[in-house]
């Protein structure tokens, strides 16, 4: 990956998976605003992100993360990415049962000044769901 794109594997590799809060400083300004399916949105300071990371990390272990596609153009990119993972209990209430599940998703990154102002996350948590319950099997 070009040198200028390397902020993405560290996000992915250092803060997503490893909730480092070195990268997140970084890399994102503070507070920075991060955008969830269905339409909701919050300002967060570093540490209330670290906080939701630590917990999805928490939930979701070994994840390794592959980086599928990159558009930029100017101060936005969009990210396209699949990840393994062990599931480890938590999530809307599944047990836990060790199980290996596949995510995929993209990433818009707007940024200003070199730092990420806004995170919109789009993922895959209903076919994440489908794989820990088999719900329509």
């Amino acid at each position: 990956m070009d040198e200028d794109r390397q902020w993405i594997l560290h996000w992915f590799h250092d803060v997503w998976a490893n909730a480092d809060g070195e990268w997140l400083q970084q890399l994102a300004a503070e507070p920075f605003h991060f955008h969830l399916p269905g339409g909701k949105s919050y300002t967060l300071s570093h540490s209330e992100y670290l906080n939701f990371v630590a917990i999805w990390c928490q939930r979701f272990r070994d994840v390794d993360f592959v980086i599928r596609d990159v558009i930029q153009e100017g101060d936005k990119t969009v990210v396209l990415y699949s990840c393994n993972a062990t599931y480890s209990g938590g999530w809307v209430r599944i047990p836990a049962k060790k199980q290996q599940v596949e995510m995929t998703g993209m990433v818009y990154f707007k940024k200003c000044g070199g730092l990420i102002t806004d995170c919109w996350l789009e993922d895959s948590s209903f076919d994440l769901y489908q794989q820990l319950t088999r719900y329509l099997d």
